[in-house]
């Protein structure tokens, strides 16, 4: 006795679409479905970690490995929310954060790094820094400065 082979639509399967009856697609959440974020650091480790991170969580992430990348990409699109390093390799992060106010002042800016000290906080914040994550970070922390900011 022959088993009988089931039937698999390869035209969907090959598209990505399941041919299981019970299947229900994924929705991205369509307030972050559009948002752009820029992430401006010199560590291409961080900038995959961080972008990926970023796409799966549904936004469409841009990376800057310097000071003046980071601002031709400001000048080029507007942004939702910017990652900027503290050091990079043409300068601070905070050289580039009154730029940042006066281009995009709707853009929410949360400062990433190493050095995670009380001064360094305070001067982000004082600068115009609406969040800052020390690294290394989490997933559950960069989701927290997400939700804070409400980007």
């Amino acid at each position: 006795m022959s088993k009988a082979i089931p039937f698999i639509n390869w035209s969907k399967a090959m598209m990505g679409v399941s041919t299981r009856p019970n299947f229900r697609p994924t929705i991205m959440n369509p307030v972050t479905s559009t948002k752009r974020v820029l992430i401006v650091d010199d560590e291409a480790d961080i900038c995959l970690l961080l972008s990926g991170l970023l796409r799966k969580l549904g936004y469409i992430p841009t990376c800057a490995h310097f000071i003046e990348d980071g601002r031709q990409c400001l000048n080029s699109q507007q942004f939702d929310a910017i990652f900027l390093d503290l050091n990079l390799p043409d300068g601070l992060g905070f050289d580039l954060l009154p730029y940042i106010k006066q281009d995009q002042s709707e853009a929410k800016i949360i400062m990433i790094s190493a050095f995670d000290g009380q001064a360094e906080r305070r001067r982000a914040t004082e600068q115009g820094a609406d969040y800052f994550v020390g690294k290394p970070f989490t997933r559950r922390s960069v989701e927290q400065a997400l939700q804070t900011i409400q980007v």
